[in-house]
C-alpha cells in the first residue's frame, strides 16, 4: 500500500524541459511570422501547406499540437522508462532549437543587409480629406 502511494506522481515529470519546449516552439512561430512578413519563405513543405490553407493561426495550432503530442508521448514513456522519457523530452527541446537558431540567423542577416532605398515610399493621401477621413484612408491603404 505504501509502495503504490510513493510511486504516485502529481503533475508532469519534466516541467522545466516542457517549459523550454513550449518556449522554443513559440519563438519558432514568432520568428517564422517575422520572416514571412518581410518576404521570406517557409522551407518546411508541410508547414507551408498549412499556412496556405489555414494561415498563421493554423500554423500555430499545428505547432502546439506537435508540442502537446511530444509531451504526451514523454509522459506515457516515463511510466515505463524514466530515462528514456527524459531523453525524448531533451531531444524535443534540441530539435525545436534548430529552426529557432536558423531563424535568428536569418533575421540578423535581414537586418544587416537591409536597404531602406529598396522600400517603396508610402502612398500619398488624396487631396481634401478631413482628419477622420484621413484615419480611414490610412487604415485601408497603409499595410501593417
Amino acid at each position: 500500500m505504501v509502495e503504490t502511494e510513493q510511486r504516485k506522481i502529481m503533475g508532469v515529470r519534466f516541467p522545466n524541459l516542457y517549459l523550454y519546449l513550449v518556449f522554443l516552439s513559440a519563438l519558432d512561430v514568432v520568428l517564422t511570422r517575422v520572416i514571412l512578413y518581410f518576404g521570406g519563405t517557409e522551407v518546411n513543405p508541410l508547414a507551408d501547406w498549412i499556412i496556405d490553407q489555414w494561415g498563421q493561426m493554423g500554423m500555430s495550432i499545428f505547432k502546439f499540437g506537435i508540442v502537446a503530442f511530444v509531451i504526451i508521448i514523454c509522459e506515457y514513456t516515463a511510466r515505463m522508462d524514466i530515462r528514456m522519457a527524459f531523453r525524448l523530452a531533451l531531444a524535443g527541446c534540441l530539435i525545436s532549437a534548430v529552426p529557432v537558431i536558423w531563424s535568428i540567423g536569418l533575421v540578423i542577416h535581414m537586418i544587416i543587409t537591409f536597404d531602406p532605398s529598396a522600400e517603396p515610399p508610402p502612398p500619398l493621401p488624396p487631396e481634401g480629406l478631413s482628419p477622420m477621413s484621413m484615419l480611414s484612408w490610412m487604415r485601408l491603404s497603409v499595410p501593417c
